[in-house]
């Protein structure tokens, strides 16, 4: 079993795209169409196919068995073609003899018919044969030239090798026209011929084929990109300007291959937009594309219109739904409108009813003999309502005697008067009664500390005299009403002002100071102030006994409670130095305590110098025994 394949070089007329020689394979991976390609059943290439075939991914046109006939026929077909070779050699025999850019290496191969399209088993078969034809030993018949054998030999080295044969087939003569955009035509007879021809130039083979208008829109869409990053493998080097076999040095030479590359390089930029001409001018073109899109802007124009009219049918209605609340809305104003006309008319001649009836009625009250008061009268009118008016002033018209009429008149008024007497005398047992559980539900509330601090401040502020003083007052206790107030000021005594004022803060100055402010009315009970030295003047007297102008310690003395032995030592160390001390060193002491900053540095100096009489260390010593004099002291309860 084997392919169906070509077992030879065919010939150009042999040459057919719809042979039976030919395979399919498709890779779907890349993404385009079925390609033929002609495949021997020998070596590693056919090997590769067949395991392609084993696994499903090649499809093969069909399959045959090769019989001895068949073997036979090839063999005959072997010998005609090396005498047709022979003749074709006879023939071009100047062919071979040709030099430089003149030499055609396919035709020395006899593959003028495939050229390009000659795959590496082509040229394999083509040499074998040829040198069968051109080798010294077997061509004595055609003189044994063995140049011709050079030739080939040259030709099959140069198609052998992948870059030189491109080299070579990139001077092949190539129409490198494309179709304009205003020429007119089918799109599939203009363009696929233009893509066949360019493919060979592609680095990825197979290349995608055009197809025609059944081929899927992917197929297409992939044909497109393919040619949109199409690789291009042809060979620039042939229009070089500089042959680097005649630079003179290696400098030269690297100069000529920098100007050859630039060439390339603009050449092959020049070649790439071709190709990307050529593919969108045809997308443009191609009816295909030019069919999707327009189903696609049919779907979209639909899809646009669709949206368009939900939004028109949501505009009507709610345009529909706005004009339906607005002639609701005028409706209902003019209901309410004509509502308000109907009460307006029903009052009016209610109104004028009254009008009419209150005349009446004043009418025959001012028949009366003698006159009704005009307040009788219009009581009764504001009292009764329409309807008993107007059953009063009909009862009063039966009555033919004025006098019946007045009679009927002070019936109703008398009424009135004993309703409102009663209403009256209910209204004011009632707020008598309101009153009274307003005084037990609401006992007094006790005045605080921080009200009594306030209305003291507040008395003290506002003297007698002053224009709504008690208001004034008032206005500074938030939580306390006029009343309270001036209720709580009468019953506290004008010389009671301690019992809510708050207590003094303590002055600010120095320990003297504060020591002052400590004693000043208070009680000092301590056995250093019950001890006088008989000799000495107690603390606060003269000589002669008064009392001095600068007192330092209250004259009524309670015995305290002994303190601990450290004072006590340290208050019978000092006893002597503070009996030393006479009235006017004592004030003198005091003022120098006032007038030196405690800061200073010479703070006792300045002292002793002020009271002249007195040492640094008396003055230390009597300050001292002041404050130990303080720290005893225990305030009266």
């Amino acid at each position: 079993m084997s392919l169906v394949v070509s077992l030879s070089s065919p010939t150009s007329e042999e040459w057919n795209v719809d042979s039976a020689r030919e395979i399919h394979y498709t890779n779907g991976s890349l993404g385009w169409s079925e390609c033929n390609r002609s495949v021997e059943p020998i070596g590693k290439e056919f090997e590769l196919v067949w395991s392609k075939v084993q696994k499903g991914g090649v499809e093969i046109i069909g399959l045959v068995a090769a019989t001895s006939n068949e073997k036979k026929s090839q063999d005959s077909n072997d010998d005609d073609n090396i005498d047709e070779l022979k003749e074709h050699y006879k023939n071009n025999h100047k062919e071979w003899t040709k030099t430089g850019k003149d030499v055609d290496h396919y035709k020395i191969m006899g593959l003028d018919h495939l050229r390009w399209r000659a795959t590496d088993n082509d040229i394999k078969l083509a040499y074998k044969k040829m040198i069968l034809v051109v080798h010294p030993d077997k061509n004595q018949d055609l003189g044994g030239n063995d140049e011709a054998f050079k030739s080939l030999v040259k030709s099959n080295n140069i198609l052998s090798d992948i870059k030189k044969r491109r080299a070579y087939d990139s001077t092949d003569p190539f129409d490198d026209d494309i179709p304009t955009a205003d020429e007119e035509g089918d799109f599939f007879e203009i363009y696929e011929p233009v893509f066949e021809s360019n493919s060979r130039w592609s680095n990825v083979q197979p290349v995608p084929k055009l197809g025609d208008m059944e081929t899927p829109y992917d197929k297409v869409v992939k044909f497109y990109n393919f040619w949109w990053s199409f690789k291009s493998w042809r060979d620039f080097t042939f229009e070089d300007d500089h042959d680097l076999d005649n630079a003179d040095s290696r400098e030269e030479k690297r100069w000529m291959e920098r100007e050859n590359e630039k060439k390339r390089v603009k050449q092959r930029k020049i070649e790439a937009a071709r190709i990307q001409d050529l593919a969108n001018l045809a997308y443009k073109k191609d009816p295909r594309i030019q069919k999707k899109l327009k189903e696609e802007d049919d779907k979209k124009n639909a899809h646009k219109n669709a949206k368009n009219e939900a939004k028109r049918k949501a505009q009507e209605e709610k345009e529909a739904a706005e004009k339906a609340e607005k002639e609701r809305i005028e409706a209902e104003e003019k209901r309410k409108k004509d509502e308000a006309e109907e009460k307006k008319r029903i009052k009016a001649e209610q109104t004028a009813l009254l009008k009419k009836g209150k005349i009446q009625f004043r009418t025959i009250c001012n028949s009366f003999q003698p006159p009704q008061k005009i307040e009788d009268v219009e009581l009764v009118i504001a009292t009764l309502d329409n309807l008993q008016l107007g059953e009063l002033t009909k009862e009063m018209e039966t009555k033919e005697n004025v006098t019946d009429k007045k009679a009927v008149f002070l019936v109703q008024l008398n009424a009135i008067q004993e309703k409102q007497r009663e209403a009256e005398r209910i209204y004011q047992e009632q707020r008598k009664a309101l009153l009274n559980n307003k005084k037990e539900a609401k006992p007094e509330r006790p005045w605080t500390e921080e009200e009594l601090h306030l209305l003291a401040k507040a008395i003290q502020k506002f003297p007698p005299g002053v224009t709504k003083r008690w208001e004034s007052v008032a206005s500074c206790i938030p939580t306390r009403s006029l009343k309270d107030v001036i209720a709580k000021a009468k019953t506290s005594q004008p010389t009671q002002q301690q019992a809510f004022s708050k207590p003094e803060a303590a002055p600010s100055g120095s320990d003297y100071d504060k020591l002052k402010a400590k004693v000043g009315h208070m009680e000092i009970k301590s056995e250093l102030s019950s001890k006088v030295d008989l000799g000495q003047y107690p603390v606060g007297t003269t000589s002669n006994g008064t009392e001095s102008t600068t007192t330092t310690a209250p004259s009524t003395v309670d015995t305290a409670k002994p303190a601990a032995k450290k004072e006590t030592t340290t208050a019978t160390a000092t006893t002597t130095a503070s009996t030393e001390w006479t009235p006017e060193e004592q004030k003198l002491l005091e003022e120098a305590l006032q007038k030196v900053d405690k800061n200073a540095e010479d703070r006792w100096d300045q002292i002793a110098t002020h009271i002249g009489t007195k040492s640094k260390k008396d003055c230390v010593t009597r300050f001292k025994y002041l404050a130990t004099m303080v720290k005893n002291i225990q305030p009266t309860k």
